[in-house]
């Protein structure tokens, strides 16, 4: 059956995701030393994270909208120390804006561009990434996160509204992504053809068996030629 959509993860597998995180998160603490200092002299980056992991625990949803846990984990440190909790709609928005702030891969944009026309493109992500604010809207015919459905990778159902955004089966779809459990087994489950991009040469853990393992897009390119 021809391949009629490609679906790509967007975090390590579209740009490197850890030396966004870090920086967004020093513009995140920048901002607040110099508008709400009490929440940087009372919490380090990494009390943060070991909030935002107990919110976790006791709202296990929040899976599924990391951007939601992030602004709750800065609303409930703002009032510990005294300020209002709506702070952190402001707080969220200075981190998101340098979380945009990515480098992609050097083969991502080309291929990228090479590819748009001749398939259905999308993107699956469990994260906040905004392929408008990263300069991926003309290019992506749709793009879903987990909380579009309430569901993060692996659950099928991100999956499943990707194949009916795109007006395809799933047999018809590939789907791209560095993680063996949320990208590649949630792929194979719902019948789509699925890519591991190992860009960092990981040993596989041999649990899952994707169709094709490639360590940047040109390689998928000649997949597709392959495959067609």
């Amino acid at each position: 059956m021809p391949i009629r959509a490609i679906c790509f993860d967007l975090d390590d597998t579209l740009w490197p995701i850890d030396p966004v995180i870090k920086r967004a998160e020093k513009s995140l603490f920048a901002w607040l030393r110099q508008h709400y200092p009490h929440i940087p002299k009372q919490f380090s980056i990494n009390e943060l994270a070991k909030r935002r992991q107990k919110l976790l625990e006791t709202q296990p949803d929040l899976h599924y909208n990391l951007g939601l846990l992030r602004k709750l984990g800065l609303a409930q440190a703002a009032v510990e120390v005294g300020y209002q909790a709506e702070m952190a709609e402001i707080a969220f928005e200075v981190f998101q804006t340098a979380r945009h702030q990515v480098t992609f891969y050097k083969d991502v944009l080309p291929v990228l561009k090479r590819l748009q026309g001749r398939y259905i493109l999308g993107t699956l992500t469990n994260g906040s990434a905004d392929i408008h604010r990263v300069g991926l809207g003309d290019i992506m015919n749709f793009s879903l996160m987990a909380s579009d459905v309430n569901a993060a990778k692996p659950h099928p159902a991100l999956f499943e509204a990707a194949c009916q955004r795109a007006n395809a089966s799933p047999e018809e779809v590939i789907h791209v992504g560095d993680d063996e459990e949320c990208d590649i087994a949630g792929a194979l489950a719902i019948g789509m053809k699925a890519v591991w991009i190992n860009r960092s040469y990981k040993s596989p853990s041999g649990k899952y068996h994707p169709h094709a393992i490639i360590s940047n897009l040109v390689e998928l390119e000649r997949l597709l030629i392959e495959w067609e």
